[in-house]
């Protein structure tokens, strides 16, 4: 008697073949090929235990916690926690929460994989806070985003462009600037396309935001067929200016697409400058880098993302004038974004009561938050939906 090879086939095997030539099949009948899903596609969501509700009447006070440097003269930490004081203070004048006064609790460590998550720790569960407000960039802010995942206390970021921050879809994560995508895509769209730049050159930094970024833009330029002319990765601190200048030139660019953190790039520029190298220089939102110290260094045409609009902005203007009017100048982007978050912190708060996970989904359900950087909506990873524009530096 003669057995089938079929027999012997695993069955398995014809399962899996099956489930294809239906798909397939399916595919074949629509006349339409079914659209990948995304990795945000559907909202995050928790479902873990919730607990009780705590009555704000036990606390002498309602702690959020702060993790970036408090020094004044850093670019980045001491705008934020300046707008962070002031956000606090606001809050408080209206009676903070149910009559018990809100504390920034602040801790930080400029070494992100040694002593910065031990800080992170000690904010979450020594200090008690119900949500951390920071950090200065995508690695340090990654390192706390472990820690609210394991300690679940809401994160709030008001720097970090990095998008892989809500991509790995952690519940408690919620980011206020606009992405590197979408900074890759205005870029592109309305700064090479729209001038014409036929040749481009990149530059990015090999640390963790210059890595992310290039990845971006360079997903973006391949879609769109514009890819560089050259593609440098510059590795920190020590790196040779004038060595790029000249390999930079040698391509003869349209422009050139720059990603450094904020002293490198004005170090770069600088170098330009001196080198007579003036060509259009596009440069995404780097959190420290101000618009007056781009235009001292370098004479040539800059463009540069804007991470939301200051003008026609009501609420802006008038938060502003009341930062400069107690610190003497005016606020970085981070300081306002900054003052956001505290404020839409405090508004949930208001919702949810003393519970973490009920204030994690008040933060989530958040869809049309006016701030002084205009509407916040999350998408659904818990990333702001607010697109960046592009600005010439004049």
């Amino acid at each position: 008697m003669k057995v089938s090879r079929l027999l012997w086939i695993p069955w398995f095997v014809i399962f899996c073949t099956a489930q294809i030539q239906s798909q397939s099949k399916t595919s074949d009948q629509t006349g339409q090929q079914r659209k990948p899903p995304g990795v945000l596609d559907t909202p995050v969501d928790f479902s873990g235990w919730i607990g009780k509700t705590d009555n704000p009447q036990q606390f002498k006070e309602i702690r959020i916690g702060f993790f970036a440097p408090d020094e004044p003269d850093d670019p980045i930490g001491g705008p934020m926690l300046d707008a962070a004081a002031l956000a606090i203070e606001e809050a408080n004048a209206a009676g903070g929460f149910h009559g018990v006064p809100f504390q920034l609790v602040q801790r930080w460590a400029y070494d992100p994989w040694g002593t910065a998550p031990k800080e992170m720790i000690k904010l979450v569960y020594q200090d008690s806070v119900w949500a951390v407000i920071g950090s200065l960039n995508g690695g340090t802010t990654h390192v706390a985003e472990q820690i609210v995942t394991k300690a679940w206390v809401p994160l709030l970021s008001p720097v970090s462009a990095d998008p892989t921050l809500t991509y790995i879809r952690i519940p408690w994560m919620f980011r206020l600037p606009p992405d590197d995508q979408k900074q890759a895509e205005v870029i592109v769209h309305k700064g090479i396309q729209a001038l014409s730049l036929d040749k481009v050159g990149l530059i990015t930094s090999t640390d963790h935001d210059g890595r992310i970024f290039a990845v971006e833009i360079l997903a973006i330029m391949k879609a769109e067929q514009t890819l560089p002319v050259f593609h440098f990765q510059v590795s920190l601190p020590k790196v040779d200016f004038m060595d790029i200048v000249k390999r930079a030139a040698s391509f003869n660019p349209d422009g050139i697409i720059l990603r450094l953190p904020w002293a490198k790039t004005l170090d770069l520029l600088a170098h330009f400058q001196n080198s007579e190298f003036h060509i259009p220089v596009i440069i995404p939102w780097i959190p420290g880098l101000r618009k007056e110290d781009l235009k001292k260094q370098y004479d040539g045409d800059i463009l540069y993302v804007q991470p939301f609009s200051e003008t026609g902005n009501p609420a802006y203007t008038a938060f502003a004038r009341t930062y400069r009017e107690r610190y003497g100048t005016r606020p970085t982007p981070s300081a306002a974004y900054t003052y956001d978050a505290i404020n839409l912190l405090v508004q949930s708060l208001q919702k949810s009561g003393l519970n973490r996970p009920g204030l994690r989904d008040a933060i989530a359900m958040i869809c049309d938050f006016q701030g002084v950087t205009g509407k916040i909506s999350w998408d659904n990873g818990g990333g702001n939906q607010a697109k960046p524009l592009l600005r010439f530096l004049h």
